[in-house]
């Protein structure tokens, strides 16, 4: 399979798992939420936070080393013994710490919470390496398909355990099961099992390779999720259990608009690595899909946050609408940090990419611990903001990945972001005048839905055609060429 053509398809299936994985999942998401509290909710993300912190720590950097060495066995062996001997410690650790950090966010349920959720962190390390191969054959098709079932599978014991009365448990296992399962169906699909301990010498090669990108991980995930972690220290728990509804919200739009591209990109720019002028032409290709497509579902999301909100969970949730409203505005900056992981790891710069990952990170902490004190909806603005500052500090990244001035790739957002700026404002305007008012009843809501995510969707597309018309033909003729599974990578999009 060409290299275009690997990508193109394995976008395809990512993006179609995406959606059904993601609708299935809030499926279940707004079941369970209407049957446990705020507080719960809080406890679970805080709890879901320190063990997903310890399991991109031990994971990181494993996976892109399999994926940098197609077929070397002994390579895989020390990624494999280096992560496990890591998750063991760090479960350990966190197993320790529990009642300690439970005192520290004044909820008890946070200890056993915790402790049940350290077992992942183990169980993390069965998974990298069998996806790793899929990934380095552009097996996407099997991995969306393992993705659907962790999902489907987690979420039927969770609503047994919900409607027998086990409200925190079934938010627990929903995790623990999905997991589980993808690191077995994993294992099978790509034929792998654990294999001997080898030399302490390759060990050591792979811990050195994974130093640097174990702390790039954590700082990735400080920024996308586990910031909930400062943020319950700042503000009650049932506060945190709002937020994260709306946080929750914001990832999975990035999910659905950047993530199943982003997924090939590492395959993609080891491919064209040594090859600079090709590598900039891929890279400005993907950035355009990314700009038009992640900006296009923040507009829309935006504009329908409270009805999405409330329809979905149930009105004592509506608190999480403007929080959420706020922070898909995030989703620029998510779009182009998600080149700079991918371009400098294929460029086998992994101190670059901790460097670059810390910065992300840092400024995200920081907003997030001083906005805090001051109410959500501060919070959320500050997060957006900070967005905006991070995606200029970024550029020196997207210049050494591509090998010249990131500024043309930066251009490439700014008529989407007018056309999404053009599309909230008209979307507000069209629920004041044909849905108007404050009711939170389910007519209300479904009416100010409909309304807003079309005139949002209209006007940005509308916008979008004015100033850059040639981009959207480009962007229609990829994605047809995406799913009759021709080249979509090759052609670059005019900037007009």
């Amino acid at each position: 399979m060409s290299l275009g053509r690997g990508a193109a398809h394995g976008a395809a299936w990512n993006l179609m798992t995406a959606v059904g994985e993601r609708g299935l999942g809030f499926i279940v998401l707004a079941i369970l939420i209407r049957h446990v509290t705020l507080r719960d909710v809080g406890v679970v993300a805080i709890a879901s936070a320190l063990s997903e912190i310890g399991r991109m720590v031990t994971t990181g950097g494993s996976g892109e080393q399999v994926i940098a060495s197609p077929g070397d066995r002994s390579v895989e062996a020390g990624a494999f013994w280096a992560q496990m001997l890591l998750a063991l410690a760090m479960a350990a650790a966190l197993f320790a710490a529990a009642p300690v950090l439970a005192s520290a966010y004044g909820a008890r349920p946070i200890a056993w919470v915790t402790r049940a959720l350290s077992v992942n962190i183990v169980i993390g390390a069965f998974l990298i390496v069998p996806s790793a191969r899929l990934a380095q054959r552009f097996g996407f098709r099997a991995l969306s398909l393992m993705s659907l079932g962790s999902t489907g599978l987690g979420g039927i014991v969770a609503l047994a355990l919900v409607f027998t009365g086990h409200g925190l448990p079934a938010l627990i296992a929903q995790r623990i099961v999905g997991i589980t399962f993808y690191a077995f169906a994993a294992s099978i699909t790509a034929r792998w099992r654990p294999p001997a301990f080898p030399s302490w010498r390759v060990v050591g090669d792979a811990m050195r390779f994974n130093i640097p990108m174990m702390g790039a991980a954590f700082v990735d995930y400080i920024a996308a999720t586990g910031y909930v972690v400062l943020i319950g220290i700042r503000m009650p728990v049932a506060a945190v259990g709002q937020f994260r509804i709306a946080q929750r919200l914001a990832e999975v739009l990035q999910e659905l608009s950047i993530f199943p591209a982003s997924k090939v990109f590492l395959p993609v720019f080891v491919a064209v690595r040594d090859e600079p002028e090709r590598r900039f032409a891929v890279a400005r290709s993907l950035m355009d899909v990314i700009a038009i497509f992640s900006l296009a579902a923040a507009a829309i999301a935006g504009a329908v946050a409270k009805p999405l909100v409330v329809l979905m969970f149930g009105a004592r949730w509506a608190a999480a609408a403007p929080v959420f409203a706020a922070m898909s505005l995030i989703v620029p900056a998510a779009a182009i940090y998600a080149f700079v992981n991918p371009m400098l790891t294929a460029l086998r710069r992994p101190v670059l990419v901790s460097v670059f990952a810390g910065l992300n990170a840092v400024t995200i902490a920081l907003a997030a611990w001083f906005a805090a004190p001051f109410g959500l909806i501060a919070l959320a603005w500050t997060l957006a903001l900070r967005g905006v500052l991070t995606a200029l500090l970024l550029l020196p990244a997207l210049s050494i990945g591509i090998g010249r001035s990131a500024w043309p790739l930066l251009r490439l957002f700014v008529a989407p972001f007018i056309a999404l700026i053009a599309a909230r404002v008209a979307a507000a305007a069209a629920i004041a005048a044909f849905a108007g008012g404050a009711a939170l009843g389910t007519r209300m809501m479904v009416a100010q839905f409909v309304i807003g995510g079309f005139f949002a969707g209209a006007v940005f597309l509308g916008v979008l055609l004015i100033l850059a018309p040639r981009r959207v033909i480009a962007l229609a003729r990829r994605l047809r060429g995406m799913f009759r599974r021709t080249v979509v990578v090759a052609e670059v999009a005019e900037a007009g």
